[in-house]
């Protein structure tokens, strides 16, 4: 699900084939209903859902009736349902045959209980089956998004609301067991709309007739199925099939306005993607890729992807100054593999599906446009996760629910988080680790602890540390660094300021890049303890004229302050020296340093740092002499102070602070 477009704007008769006859024949049948408020129970597992549901978008309506056949995991005596603003007209217990009274555990979340006339013992089979109807609504909040939509000549369904307390909207249209730690093994759903619109769904079309003027289609998903990614949107689409280089059935239903933008879009970029996110996470795991596009979205229902037709509207591929809005097709189609395949058990680790999601958008932008692009979006992702007050697991309970998918904590921190291990891991154990987790739990459900679990298998790692920082805690490190020389490197000291007074300091791996004016280089990882203060060397095997931190700048990291650190006294340094400095004479861009000693001069490099102790200028001499001109190239320099550095061949320096004038 992409926010970003969000905010722009036995005992039972198969009911399927039936057509419409059915729905016309349904009583409105009065029973026994009461309200109790009690902590829902389940002790059930969903094996499949068979729904027959009537649209009728010229007036927001629908009728359905659904058959839920589901084992029992330990006695029950009570079936947990969910339905919202939908009428329940009658329910059927297959043990009985008959009417069974249902109890509404919470209405705002419209959670209630079937009670069947004897209760069912483990391991023993049934069906309820529902008959139901209502108007088409979506989430009554700001957003309007979860729900039943009826807009610009279409009615659909998303599965997810931003600001409701259940998450899942699947219940706005289907009476179900509407979360997602169960799915069912298949969904049989057949829609029957007006002649003149078609339907879109998951799975694959197993018939279409039309009949007295009504439009019938049934549609089989054979993979387990979570609800909240059970969708339809009905219209008057046009169909097209995307040729692919997986040979997927690829369907896109469209408005005819939008077609051939559509089949642009998805016979390019996602096409190419989808051939590329099967060779990186392992092959594509659902019956076919699906698109329709509407006027609100954009939303993973597995296998029928709800696509906002802004995204039409994005710039040309090779345009990267405006990427995001021609990331959302293919973020979309990431989550058939995280959110789909694998789905978070509860909404409390969304993260899983949309942090991998947000990330598989910087992977596809390295893969088309090169690494420089993955950094763009990445560092993008961390300057966000700056404003994250959450964390990463846990963050819609911690925020009340105000919004179920805070944008800065489940999507930006949680790709800036996978891009960090990614970057501390390497690609070979990183995406070997993403895979084995993938089929781990393969057309089920898994949580931040499945996830580390995971890694650690791989990898043979303790990445508990990893974890608890960044998954389970908030915040971030400050800090201030500073560094010195040593013969074969650097001598690193990082000095943290806490996010908060109650929160840990983080212990990292940092990347340090050491650099020397005439080309030589190192990248190598020191750590940075869970200290106040850290004190790290750097080993490069030369002694570095500059470092960089954090060169990528993938680490979610703040520095305040980085400095040299240079000596503030001479003492022994090139003992009986003096260094006069004569800055920009005639006001021309050059200093002139003397240097006068007892004894004649070796090698000598000249450095000319700035406030922040960041190397400007420098310059390698040698003389046999006991006094030596030098003259500095200061061009394009700010007016500011500086430091200069002269230092001997074998280490012995003498520093001068400096004010360059305009």
């Amino acid at each position: 699900m992409n926010l970003f477009c969000a905010l722009l704007r036995n005992g039972v008769p198969k009911f399927r084939g039936l057509g419409i006859l059915v729905l016309a024949f349904v009583p409105l049948l009065t029973f026994p209903i009461s309200l109790v408020i009690a902590q829902p129970s389940k002790g059930y597992d969903v094996i499949s859902y068979d729904a027959t549901v009537k649209l009728d978008r010229t007036t927001d309506s629908l009728w359905g009736v659904v058959s839920m056949t589901a084992r029992a995991t330990d006695t029950c005596s009570a079936i947990l349902q969910h339905a919202k603003y939908l009428t329940i007209d009658s329910v059927i217990a297959s043990n009985s045959g008959s009417r069974v009274p249902i109890q509404w555990l919470d209405t705002a979340s419209g959670a209630y209980n079937v009670i069947p006339v004897s209760g069912f013992v483990a391991g023993q089979t049934f069906r309820v089956t529902t008959f139901y109807h209502g108007k088409g609504r979506p989430e009554q909040n700001a957003y309007k998004w979860g729900g039943v939509t009826d807009e610009d000549s279409m009615m659909f369904a998303m599965g997810v609301g931003f600001a409701v307390p259940y998450t899942s909207c699947t219940r706005h249209w289907l009476p179900s067991y509407d979360l997602p730690d169960d799915k069912a093994d298949s969904v049989d759903l057949t829609f029957i709309c007006r002649d003149g619109d078609i339907i879109a769904s998951n799975g694959l079309l197993v018939s279409d007739f039309v009949n007295s003027g009504w439009r019938t289609m049934h549609w089989h998903i054979s993979h387990p199925i979570a609800t909240y990614l059970l969708m339809f949107a009905t219209g008057p689409y046009t169909f097209q099939n995307i040729s692919n280089s997986l040979n997927k059935p690829f369907e896109v239903f469209a408005l005819k306005r939008d077609s051939a933008n559509s089949t642009k879009e998805m016979g390019g970029r996602v096409a190419n993607i989808l051939a590329f996110y099967d060779s990186l996470y392992g092959h594509y795991p659902i019956e076919k890729v699906g698109y329709v596009l509407t006027p609100i979205g954009s939303m993973e229902h597995q296998g029928m992807i709800c696509l906002d037709t802004i995204i039409l509207q994005a710039p040309a591929l090779a345009d990267t100054s405006t990427i995001d809005n021609s990331t959302i097709a293919v973020h979309e189609l990431s989550h058939m593999w995280w959110g789909d395949w694998v789905t978070c058990k509860t909404f409390d680790d969304a993260w899983l599906n949309e942090g991998f999601a947000r990330f598989s958008e910087s992977l596809s932008l390295e893969h088309l446009f090169g690494r420089s692009q993955y950094l763009v979006r990445q560092h993008s992702n961390i300057a966000g996760a700056k404003s994250s007050s959450l964390p990463l697991s846990g963050a819609p309970t911690v925020d009340k629910h105000s919004n179920n998918y805070p944008y800065s904590t489940i999507y930006q921190k949680g790709a800036a988080v996978l891009g960090m291990l990614r970057q501390y891991l390497g690609d070979s154990l990183f995406f070997a680790s993403v895979r084995y987790y993938g089929n781990a739990h393969a057309y089920s459900t898994a949580t931040s602890a499945d996830l580390q679990s995971a890694f650690e298998h791989v990898t043979g790692q303790d990445l508990n540390w990893f974890f608890r920082e960044w998954v389970y805690n908030i915040g971030y490190p400050r800090d201030t660094i500073s560094w010195s020389r040593t013969s074969n490197g650097a001598s690193i000291v990082f000095k943290q300021a806490r996010y908060n007074p109650q929160a840990s300091y983080f212990r990292i791996p940092v990347p340090v890049l050491g650099a020397t004016q005439n080309g030589k280089s190192k990248l190598v990882t020191v750590w940075m303890d869970s200290l106040q203060s850290t004190t790290t060397t750097a080993y490069f095997g030369f002694t570095p004229d500059t470092i960089v931190i954090d060169p990528d700048g993938l680490l979610l990291m703040r520095v305040v302050k980085q400095t040299l650190a240079i000596p503030e006294t001479q003492g022994e340094l090139l003992p009986n020296v003096r260094m006069e400095v004569y800055p920009n004479p005639d006001r021309t861009k050059i200093l002139q340093i003397v240097l006068d000693g007892n004894r004649p001069f070796d090698a000598i490099r000249l450095s000319l740092f700035d406030a922040t102790g960041r190397l400007i200028r420098a310059l390698d001499t040698s003389s046999a002499g006991t006094s030596i001109r030098l003259t500095l190239d200061t061009s394009g320099l700010s007016a500011g102070d500086y430091t200069l550095v002269a230092e001997a061949e074998h280490g012995e320096r003498i520093m001068q602070k400096i004010t360059l004038n305009p």
